[in-house]
């Protein structure tokens, strides 16, 4: 580009998503960012996917994040329309997922009660300042390039997350300037490690008798999960997971022991391998987190964190996720090889059969029980699953069942909301999957509660035909908190939503509606569903009951354990 020429401001900002790489952003357009939204219409390289809630925008950024590895970006006007991203904003920050969010401003010399604005010009900049690596507002038209270069670089650095950068209207109508050097960009993602931090975790390492790895959700990222299964392999380590963590490692891989949770929440062989390891190495576990602060207290110094972050904190830590990567291969290069031995592969080994065990019983047990138990709804769909299959699980009942039943070959087997728990996860999640990969099977899970706060982007989703299967959950309660309120205080309260029908609301949109009143035809509904969506979306009902225990893992393993000490 020649340095004569003049941009927009307007053109500004699209120079630097083409320059970032960006292909496709989600949005809603408004009054603040009418002038960005027409410079963008000149740029067919960037998709818009025009969504109907901007809490979607945030969520479906997040998911096409992790599904790519590249930010996720999402533009909204200002105001309301910003500040409707703010649930999912908070959950790439709690995920630690890259997203840049650019929304309009009021202008700088708004007066108080100005259209999408309050009192103060700079409300949206600390509202999302406590939720973001970093948020800014930018009033100068000249500032645009370098902030824009700066909002990449911070989300994709350290422990990524998401930015919001507001830029004020005012500044949007500024006259042309000068075009930003075709050079210019962001530094480039920092790749290296420390080697002194790394000889002396080898040297820890090849010191230890028994190694142990609990794996986190920076663990998650396909380019740090094919490596810490390497490196286990390498130390012929038993690598357990944080609840986040799960699909770091496939579930049927002979050194996978399961689910590993502060306090006896997890699955009894996997706290034992832990506790009875010299060395635990969190990889993918945030200092300050409760599986952190566990491993702290019960293991000291004979636990090490590695991790990808901001900047120094407790363990080794790394500038970005391809270094945090390029560690655990130098790591699995310079340890002294140590075979699996034979106690450590059969106590994975029963690990897998107990909980698979634990979970036929539970579910034979349920199996007249009518409202059906949903766990049959999983159970089905893990058989027919493969390595292909995306799914995106919800908050809601779903949420405690599908980390224990669906099987995992990679990461992308399973996406979840996390410790952050936004319910309407499953929509937006479904909304990017099927964007992302067009010819996978995409499965979303999702409990009708959950599905009423994003079904508005239900109709995103048939609007662009994506070949996906959305299985809802109807049971019309509150399921999960139902259960809860039974639970500790005997009864539920404000948990109804009502029984509607699913399938001509889907069918209204123009997908296909199936729906499962018997456990008997789930078999043949999920064939039928994940068939159908070869030709479009699927709405999938399964009429299942709520009022069922919840998958308490010692008690599944316990279970099984019994029916093998009977004579």
């Amino acid at each position: 580009m020649n340095a004569t020429q003049f941009r927009t401001p307007s053109q500004l900002v699209v120079d630097r998503l083409l320059a970032h790489g960006v292909e496709l952003f989600f949005g809603l357009d408004g009054d603040h960012v009418v002038p960005l939204f027409d410079a963008l219409a000149d740029a067919p390289q960037l998709r818009p996917v025009t969504i109907r809630h901007e809490n979607t925008a945030a969520i479906a950024a997040e998911v096409y994040a992790r599904l790519t590895g590249r930010p996720g970006v999402c533009i909204t006007t200002a105001g309301p329309g910003a500040l409707n991203l703010i649930a999912g904003i908070g959950g790439a920050y709690a995920a630690g997922v890259p997203v840049v969010h650019l929304s309009g401003g009021v202008p700088s010399d708004a007066p108080k009660e100005a259209f999408h604005g309050v009192d103060a010009t700079d409300f949206l900049q600390r509202a999302f300042a406590p939720v973001t690596k970093w948020s800014a507002r930018v009033e100068e038209a000249s500032e645009i390039p370098a902030a824009i270069d700066r909002a990449f670089a911070i989300a994709t650095s350290g422990r990524p997350g998401p930015v919001h950068l507001e830029i004020a209207l005012s500044a949007l109508q500024s006259e042309s300037l000068p075009a930003a050097s075709a050079g210019d960009s962001a530094a480039p993602t920092d790749t290296r490690h420390d080697p002194d931090d790394l000889q002396t975790l080898i040297g820890q390492i090849d010191r230890a008798g028994r190694i142990a790895i609990v794996a986190g959700k920076g663990a998650w990222w396909p380019v740090v999960s094919d490596r810490l299964i390497r490196l286990a392999e390498r130390l012929g380590a038993p690598v357990a997971h944080t609840w986040d963590g799960q699909a770091a490692i496939p579930t049927a891989h002979p050194l996978a022991i399961g689910l590993w949770r502060p306090g006896d929440a997890g699955h009894p062989l996997a706290h034992a391998a832990i506790a009875e390891a010299d060395l635990v190495l969190g990889i993918g576990v945030r200092a300050g987190t409760d599986a952190a602060l566990e491993l702290a207290q019960t293991h000291g110094e004979r636990a090490v964190l590695v991790n990808a972050a901001d900047g120094p904190e407790e363990g080794v830590t790394f500038g970005s996720v391809e270094a945090f990567a390029a560690a655990l291969d130098a790591l699995a290069e310079a340890c002294e090889p140590n075979e699996a031995s034979d106690v450590t592969l059969a106590r994975c080994s029963r690990a897998q059969h107990l909980l698979a065990r634990g979970l036929t019983i539970e579910l034979e047990r349920h199996a007249a029980a009518r409202p059906w138990h949903i766990g049959l709804a999983l159970d089905a769909l893990g058989k027919q699953m493969t390595p292909e299959t995306v799914v995106i699980s919800e908050v809601s009942n779903v949420k405690l069942w599908v980390p224990l039943q669906l099987p995992v070959y990679s990461p992308l087997s399973h996406l979840q909301p996390g410790s952050w728990g936004a319910m309407g996860y499953a929509i937006p999640g479904a909304l990017a999957a099927g964007l992302v990969y067009p010819d996978r099977p995409v499965v979303a899970v999702t409990g009708d509660t959950a599905f009423l706060m994003g079904s508005s982007d239900f109709s995103t989703i048939c609007q662009l035909g994506l070949k996906v299967v959305i299985a809802l959950h109807n049971d019309g309660q509150i399921g999960m908190i139902n259960n809860a309120m039974t639970m500790l205080h005997g009864r539920p309260y404000a948990t109804e939503i009502g029984q509607y029908d699913y399938v001509r609301y889907a069918e209204a949109f123009g997908a296909r509606g199936i729906r499962v009143d018997d456990p008997g035809d789930l078999d043949a509904g999920w064939a039928e569903a994940l068939a159908a969506a070869a030709d479009g979306p699927v709405l999938l009902e399964l009429r299942a009951g709520y009022d069922f225990p919840r998958p308490a893992l010692h008690r599944l393993v316990a279970q099984a354990e019994a029916t093998e000490a009977r004579p």
